[in-house]
């Protein structure tokens, strides 16, 4: 079940911008290229990535990239969250949020992840979207085919998936392994509330576009008290064994 929607404004966030963005698309040049599907998106994620102090190598090319978010809380769908990266010596790239799971009015996204999956060169960027009350619904973002793209994270169908939350019933987690897989988790409590059902999913990814495929499957029942022991993508550091160089 997508996790509901949220209905109270939340304080800025950091390597957010605020600004009014939304309308017809964006002159792409070579140096910048958008999502074409907003006004003011170049400006906005402009003026977000001259203040963003976090670098990471999302181009794959071995330097560290500046990455940042830029929100505008009071903007129609799809305009109201932006993620974007400027590649060190090279051209910048945006894109907005899937327009379904963007921040509800008064509230901003935020990166709260720089994960390397797969073997392809480059570190993704996982987005706290802001758009869940009992959870960090997520979505990632690769640099691909000359453009910022949506990774589709096998979730709810439209690419986004919970982080971490989901209730104290029926909690999930996500995290990724050493060797850059992506492990999708969720529980269901018993009746009797002293243990847990976990299904535990770890997916290959492939190619730069991070084709997530071919589950590993694992399910297993667990002591209330033994869930972040046994399954520790129920808590943070969530992304911690796959993340490379990350300077803020």
């Amino acid at each position: 079940m997508r996790p509901k929607i949220l209905l109270a404004a939340g304080a800025l966030l950091s390597g957010a911008l605020t600004l009014t963005a939304c309308g017809p698309a964006d002159v792409q040049t070579a140096s910048f290229v958008t999502s074409g599907d907003c006004a003011r998106e170049q400006a906005l994620v402009r003026r977000a990535l001259d203040r963003s102090t976090l670098r990471a190598d999302v181009s794959g090319d071995g330097r560290l990239d500046k990455v940042a978010v830029a929100s505008d809380p009071g903007a129609a769908k799809p305009c109201r969250a932006f993620v974007g990266v400027r590649v060190r010596g090279g051209p910048t790239y945006s894109t907005h949020l899937f327009p379904g799971a963007v921040p509800v009015k008064g509230l901003e996204a935020r990166i709260v992840g720089l994960p390397h999956l797969g073997d392809a060169p480059g570190a993704q960027v996982v987005v706290d979207t802001a758009a869940a009350v009992d959870s960090v619904l997520g979505q990632m973002f690769t640099l691909a085919g000359g453009a910022l793209r949506p990774v589709r994270v096998p979730g709810f169908g439209d690419g986004t998936f919970i982080i971490a939350g989901g209730g104290v019933v029926y909690p999930s987690g996500a995290s990724c392994t050493g060797d850059g897989r992506l492990v999708l988790s969720e529980a269901a409590q018993t009746k009797d509330g002293e243990r847990y059902r976990v299904t535990r999913r770890t997916y290959e990814a492939h190619g730069a576009r991070v084709r997530l495929r071919d589950p590993v499957v694992k399910r297993a029942r667990v002591p209330v008290d033994r869930l972040v022991a046994r399954f520790p993508e129920f808590t943070g550091p969530h992304w911690r064994a796959c993340t490379g160089t990350v300077r803020r």
